[in-house]
């Protein structure tokens, strides 16, 4: 009996000691987490190979490099990988901006002209040949403007409604079966679109311009640029850290917003040159079509198999938890159902989280919406007030993009690299910093001081230099979508992403109708009207942007993704430490 009792107590000590050198080692490695993760938010923004401490990619892992070194940067995911497509991508964007407004007038123009032939008696109207894509004096009177403008926001209805539609399932469908098929598929759908309008532009005496509708169609069911953008700024949240987050989505927005300085450029001498504004879209198309093989065969993967085998079974749960019919068929007519994801259901602090993504996304949705729909009242209005010509909006266009470039490009990274302190061991991980807080109210500052300027100006200079300080309110989307992502587990990133891009879709639509209605409703009376609401939405939003709470994340952000995900692997056997786990925080 003393001999089984002593047994018994030699095996409780053991099992103790056991214990003891388990909790040891995990200690251990949770400090070796915190310290690897510190070191990796030190690191250079735009570093070809992150090495990710017992993930370290070698050569032996990479036999298509032939065990060279030097290559294995090809097969690991990062910003530099990314980066030359988009640049392509932006150039195609702006270059194509001008013609396709200078088409749909023109193929506008051309049938009122025919109407008005065919409904002329006796010789009274003369048939006139237009040059397509060109300028033509005949086409600049009211009633073919006011036709053309209607048309315009015809197509930007159907874009934006199909891509409100599309975009937040193709976002959310990206964290399951990767991001490069979905930036394929974006492409692809841009490319029947120019398509479209290539053939409207070559078949214009047989082909009704009501085809353009078709090319809205076509880019609207794959979500648009709206998907493209979303789907980039995900994989730039898979090869980043939360502190180099906000400054990653900084470049691809000032890349953008270069594209859309620089591109029009391109494409008028495009067009000087060759005297056929077809030639444009067929180099767009070109473009496409050197992006989509990059993607396809040359830019890497950014999500492990781990992590999409994850959001699969987070999907496969989801679905099982609403398994009847009518729920499947709400969930798939309902539009809004995706924004479900800025209201998370579980872990702490639901309060102040749910808060903040519902704060963040309102304050996006506003910001992109006044962004988008007043450009077409700015030039109107000062066409209006203070006689520009067409060239001198141009060099204004091209003065407020190059702020907003030099904004994304040097303030924004300057302000992270002197604000954004190392983080310590046990600091909080998830959630937006301060600095990110700091950044967006600034932003809005800007966008309400440049539109009182607005508001204020009585000659030209005013008006510019409130054009000049609001675009460094271009700041504020890059650093409000990047906190977002930081407030949501890395396996719903494409979800998120795809709900801002259906939020832009539905600004698309909504903030040109508001604001073109609004000034054509003031035009002679008090055309200043529209600054007055530009400024109220702005403040509105500056106000909001004071209840964002700092520090604040869904259970499983941070380093509670990379644990996850390691676990997952480790139980079906597999994890493989020459794989990088590139969603890691």
């Amino acid at each position: 009996m003393a001999d089984t009792q002593a047994g018994a107590s030699g095996g409780r000590l053991i099992q103790r000691s056991q214990n003891d050198e388990v909790e040891d080692n995990s200690r251990r490695d949770r400090e070796s987490e915190d310290v690897d993760g510190i070191e990796a938010q030190s690191r250079p923004l735009l570093t070809p190979v992150e090495t990710r401490g017992t993930n370290e990619v070698d050569d032996e892992a990479l036999p298509e490099s032939g065990g060279n070194a030097r290559f294995k940067w090809l097969k690991q995911p990062s910003l530099m990988m990314l980066m030359p497509p988009f640049v392509l991508y932006a150039l195609a964007l702006g270059a194509a901006a001008v013609p396709r407004v200078n088409l749909v007038l023109t193929l506008v123009c051309q049938d009122y002209l025919n109407r008005k032939e065919r409904e002329a008696t006796n010789g009274d109207f003369m048939p006139i040949k237009l040059l397509l894509g060109a300028d033509n004096p005949q086409c600049e009177i009211p009633e073919i403007g006011a036709q053309a403008a209607t048309f315009t926001l015809y197509m930007n209805i159907i874009t934006g409604i199909l891509s409100a539609m599309t975009a937040p399932r193709l976002g959310q469908y990206s964290d399951r079966i990767g991001r490069r098929k979905l930036l394929i598929l974006g492409s692809f759908g841009a490319c029947l679109c120019e398509l479209t309008l290539i053939v409207c532009l070559k078949k214009s005496d047989s082909v009704s311009y009501y085809w353009l509708l078709l090319a809205s169609a076509f880019e609207g069911i794959v979500g648009a640029f709206t998907l493209i953008l979303a789907l980039v700024h995900s994989y730039a949240s898979d090869c980043t850290t939360f502190a180099k987050r906000s400054a990653a989505f900084s470049l691809f927005h000032g890349f953008l917003f270069l594209g859309i300085a620089i591109g029009p450029a391109i494409g008028g001498l495009v067009i000087a040159k060759t005297d056929d504004i077809a030639v444009v879209f067929y180099g767009v198309i070109a473009v496409h079509c050197v992006f989509m093989t990059y993607v396809g065969f040359i830019l890497p993967e950014s999500l492990s198999k781990a992590k999409m085998e994850l959001a699969e079974k987070q999907h496969v749960e989801d679905s099982r938890i609403s398994a009847s019919w009518g729920s499947r068929i709400l969930g798939v007519v309902n539009v809004f159902k995706p924004l479900d994801v800025l209201w998370p259901e579980e872990g702490g602090n639901l309060t102040k989280l749910r808060a903040n993504m519902i704060l963040l996304a309102a304050i996006d949705f506003i910001m992109f919406g006044v962004g988008f729909g007043s450009m077409t009242v700015i030039l109107l209005y000062s066409k209006v007030e203070f006689h520009w010509t067409t060239k001198f909006a141009s060099y204004y266009t091209s003065i407020v993009n190059a702020s907003r470039v030099v904004g994304l490009f040097v303030v924004l990274p300057l302000l992270t690299r002197l604000f954004r302190k190392k983080p310590q061991p046990g600091a909080p991980v998830g959630g937006c910093d301060r600095l990110d807080t700091v950044i967006i109210r600034g932003a809005l500052t800007t966008e309400v001081l440049g539109t009182l300027f607005f508001f204020a100006a009585k000659d030209t200079p005013l008006f510019m230099a409130g054009g000049i300080v609001a675009s460094f309110g271009g700041l504020g989307s890059p650093t409000i979508q990047s906190s977002l992502t930081k407030h949501s587990p890395s396996n719903k990133t494409g979800q998120l992403l795809g709900v801002i891009a259906l939020l832009h879709s539905l600004a698309r639509v909504i903030g040109p109708t508001a604001f073109n209605g609004i000034y054509s409703r003031t035009a002679k009376t008090y055309p200043q009207a529209v600054f007055i609401v530009l400024v109220v939405l702005f403040a509105i939003a500056w106000l909001a942007a004071w209840f964002i709470t700092p520090y604040i994340a869904a259970d499983g952000v941070g380093d509670g993704d990379e644990a996850v995900e390691r676990l997952f692997a480790e139980e079906r056997g597999q994890l493989d430490e020459s794989e990088p786990l590139v969603g890691r925080n």
